[in-house]
């Protein structure tokens, strides 16, 4: 068997976003430079064969120092337990980390100058190719040469998948899924990719939380291969990690209660990872307010209130802390009451109705007719990291909800009128 441990974008000598003040101290404590040190004690203690890094190791040319002393002493680390470190440039660290190639003498960049390279690592061969320059308007495939079929070839790029307009390498996934090879770890999208099946072509995302809606597990990818079988497996080692968490409030019904409520459910949350194998330092929640709730209008601005207030606190040696509060909330209303009603409010009251009864054929009209819009929306740049997938239940879901609000809003204009 050969296993490597794989790491993505990693962006070297960047601060991590959105911490409160009072964790502001602590920033290298929870920033790359230590989850690049986690990678390497799990990657010394699983003893693997080989560590790649998918492009932008830096985030800048200007922080060749903070790079340098850090990955050289990974690295370091790395050879004495006989490891290799294999490396490709991303469009951040095009010229940086060639530069730190050369004085670091086990750290071994792919590709430089934009030409394909390989090299075996236990029994198989990496091959990849780094950004020649910060900015690349064609897809790296299209020099892809010609491979020997009998050997396991692990891919290391860093691109941007299915974006043809893209400055930064585009790619196509069906020319990724034409090559003989076995695998393709790919860097530049933060957003991890499942990464599973007998073949992994995807994304291994951000080692650590860089931004606060970086959210979910982060860490690097384990992957082992054996009799040409592959398994890859995601290592959550990340020390900062932020959560989105939804909190139900249909039983709040003052707005008092709602701290209380919060503090619930982000115990919850903790208490469920404990159950995993690594755990975060520190826990960015987000938290977004949902379902029907009998003083929906006044939450927004109770929740401003708390989030102003907010202080982080510790729970199962967790340093946890609130970085938003989103108010998603809709308020309860008689539905079959105003359904009744022939007016624009009794209209909409019926079609709020009708999606409470999924499958029926005027759920499914109504559902479709929102498709076209809501994808549109989906498949826009800002929303495409996100990679969401439209299902029938998520547009009847979100057309409830902004229904739900437009509703409350026309009853009020109606009462005022009066």
């Amino acid at each position: 068997m050969t296993t490597l441990l794989a790491v993505g974008d990693m962006h070297l000598g960047r601060l991590p976003a959105a911490l409160p003040d009072e964790l502001g101290a602590r920033h290298h404590e929870l920033g790359p430079e230590a989850a690049w040190s986690r990678a390497v004690s799990e990657a010394i203690e699983r003893e693997v064969d080989g560590v790649l890094l998918a492009g932008d190791v830096v985030e800048r040319h200007r922080d060749f120092f903070v790079a340098y002393g850090q990955l050289k002493a990974g690295v370091e680390k790395l050879a004495e337990a006989g490891i290799e470190v294999v490396a490709v440039a991303g469009n951040h660290d095009t010229h940086v980390l060639p530069r730190l190639a050369d004085e670091i003498d086990q750290l071994h960049l792919l590709g430089d100058g934009g030409h394909w390279q390989q090299h075996p690592i236990g029994g198989v061969t990496i091959i990849g190719w780094s950004f020649p320059q910060p900015r690349v308007n064609y897809s790296p495939l299209d020099s892809f040469p010609r491979l020997d079929p009998n050997k396991t070839l692990i891919g290391l790029l860093h691109c941007d998948r299915d974006a043809t307009d893209s400055p930064y390498a585009p790619v196509r996934s069906s020319d990724l899924e034409d090559t003989t090879v076995a695998a393709w770890l790919l860097g530049h999208i933060h957003q991890p990719d499942p990464l599973d099946g007998d073949r992994p072509i995807g994304y291994l995302g951000s080692v650590n939380a860089l931004r606060a809606s970086e959210t979910g597990a982060r860490g690097p990818w384990l992957i082992e291969i054996e009799d040409g079988r592959l398994l890859a497996t995601h290592l959550p080692l990340a020390p900062l990690r932020f959560e989105t968490l939804e909190v139900d409030c249909r039983e709040v019904e003052q707005v008092d209660a709602l701290g209380a409520t919060i503090l619930s459910a982000a115990r919850q949350r903790v208490a469920d990872l404990q159950g995993g194998e690594y755990l975060p330092d520190a826990l960015g929640l987000r938290v977004e307010l949902i379902g029907q709730c009998a003083v929906s209008e006044q939450l927004p601005e109770a929740a401003e209130h708390l989030l102003a207030e907010a202080r982080p606190w510790t729970e199962h040696g967790i340093e946890c802390f609130i970085q938003r509060i989103h108010t998603r909330t809709v308020p309860h209303l008689d539905l079959e009451r105003l359904a009744d009603q022939p007016d624009p409010c009794g209209l909409l009251a019926r079609h709020l109705l009708i999606l409470e009864k999924p499958g029926s054929d005027e759920w499914r009209a109504l559902v479709d007719q929102a498709r076209p819009a809501m994808e549109s929306v989906v498949a826009t740049r800002e929303f495409r990291d996100l990679q969401r997938t439209l299902e029938d239940e998520d547009i009847a879901a979100d057309l409830a909800r902004a229904g739900r609000v437009a509703l409350s809003r026309l009853i009020a204009q109606r009462e005022r009128r009066r």
